[in-house]
């Protein structure tokens, strides 16, 4: 007879870091300092919660809250991880449903999710009600130099690029998710950039450089900046993704009529 265990699910805590870093490592893969600065800036954006087994961690799923379009809330699921060794059990189930619930008590106007591949789409749905809402396009371009390309802090991204985006619909960053955000690309080889009289967002995939985001004075230089950018960080490609429409590439889901199809939303915790 199969020993019964006992499962727990609760919100996490600081004495819980050393091991979420370590299960966010091994599900996914991601340098241990990534896992690390989430954890450390997560209490200005956020919470998550955890699934333990006899005591031991097995799964985890964090929501963040600090971010805004307009004057809603979004709750926005991320990380969802279960150990390989408690797969099976509906674990990652549990979590992403607590963590959907924990969003909406902590104030959220809606809850949005960026699934990992086009299969689960379905899956969140089905969960949490999210659909996809918004879309994008991607093509790939040769690198050449361009305008120059420098560095920018967190704060003056987050800065600049509310002041390309005044007027639109679009995905506001709080302080924290934007420091965030650069530590995401900077852990894989990428950077905050200001490009000409520009902004972009990029990191390495090998040889390639995904600019995840990149704003203009005139969107029609937004391939010169982008093949800059490639330049700059040495890359031999650029992997360009720009805001679709329904046809194109699935991309942000969420609560069905919570997001315009224009929103700008870019940079997905991804």
């Amino acid at each position: 007879m199969q020993e019964s265990r006992k499962t727990e699910i609760r919100e996490i805590r600081t004495e819980d870091h050393a091991a979420l870093i370590a299960l966010w490592h091994r599900v996914f893969e991601d340098p241990e300092e990534l896992a690390a600065a989430f954890l450390r800036l997560l209490p200005e954006m956020g919470s998550g919660v955890a699934a333990f087994v006899d005591g031991k961690l097995a799964g985890a799923a964090y929501i963040v809250t600090g971010l805004t379009v307009g004057e809603k809330r979004a709750a926005y699921l991320y990380a969802v991880a279960v150990h390989p060794e408690y797969r099976g059990r509906g674990l990652g189930m549990a979590v992403t449903k607590e963590a959907a619930a924990l969003g909406r008590a902590l104030g959220a106007d809606f809850v949005c999710t960026l699934p990992a591949s086009r299969s689960l789409y379905g899956w969140y749905e089905e969960l949490i009600g999210t659909r996809c809402s918004l879309y994008r396009r991607e093509e790939t371009l040769p690198v050449r130099p361009g305008p120059m390309v420098s560095s920018l802090s967190a704060e003056e991204y987050n800065a600049r690029r509310e002041e390309f985006l005044a007027g639109k619909a679009h995905l506001t960053l709080s302080p924290a998710a934007a420091r965030y955000e650069a530590v995401n690309c900077r852990c894989f080889g990428g950077d905050f950039y200001a490009v000409g009289d520009g902004i972009a967002a990029a990191y390495r995939e090998e040889d390639v450089a995904a600019l995840r985001e990149v704003l203009c004075p005139d969107e029609r230089d937004r391939r010169l900046c982008a093949a800059a950018v490639g330049a700059a960080m040495g890359c031999r490609r650029v992997k360009l993704y720009t805001p679709g429409e329904k046809g194109d590439l699935p991309y942000l889901a969420a609560e069905p009529g919570a997001l315009p199809e224009d929103c700008v939303w870019d940079l997905a915790f991804d």
